[in-house]
């Protein structure tokens, strides 16, 4: 009686694909007892694929369903903790009556600008002074002054009347230089 030499056949490539496991001669083995693509998802038995039977790292979080990854689920409610000291507190303050208001204070400033005056000329050795003059109305909040290279500031302030700045500088280089007074002007309410 003739037998059939497939069990034998299928035998050895099983005991390769076990043997060799995930080499190139399992792999090779592997394709003689199933062609590639000839098991799916129908095939599987429910459950056939446990933990242990996947590969680490092969799965994506596209491969689960939503709201299975991430933490683990809560736990049940705890009891409530005891209460806390209050701690010491103040008396309460009583409010005001809504017509105890002080008087209006002052607008305060307005309308700030920079000025700057004429640049004015100094020659080597000699002293001169410059003055940025306040529109008429407007006072001179503060201010300063430009120098060339050489020159040194000697004065910088304001007037008593709080209209202009004036700056006086001397000329120590041994060419010409210039100085220019700068004022922040604006108009203050009284």
């Amino acid at each position: 009686m003739l037998k059939s030499k497939t069990p034998t056949i299928l035998s050895a490539a099983a005991l390769a694909v076990a043997v060799f496991g995930a080499t190139p001669a399992g792999h090779a083995a592997g394709r003689l007892i199933l062609a590639k693509g000839s098991v799916g998802t129908a095939q599987l038995k429910k459950d056939a694929v446990t933990g242990p039977k996947v590969k680490n790292g092969s799965l994506t979080a596209a491969d689960f369903k939503p709201g299975t990854l991430g933490a683990a689920p809560a736990g049940p409610k705890g009891d409530t903790g005891p209460k806390g000291d209050p701690g010491a507190q103040g008396p309460k303050g009583e409010k005001g009556d809504p017509g105890d208001r002080g008087p209006a204070g002052p607008a305060g400033i307005s309308g700030h600008r920079v000025v700057l005056s004429n640049g004015l000329t100094l020659n080597p050795g000699k002293s001169a002074s410059a003055i940025a003059v306040c529109p008429t109305g407007e006072k001179a909040l503060g201010g300063g002054f430009q120098l060339s290279p050489g020159a040194t500031a000697t004065f910088s302030s304001t007037d008593a009347n709080h209209e202009t700045w004036i700056v006086t500088a001397r000329n120590d280089a041994a060419t010409q230089g210039w100085v220019q007074a700068v004022a922040i002007c604006g108009t203050v309410a009284q």
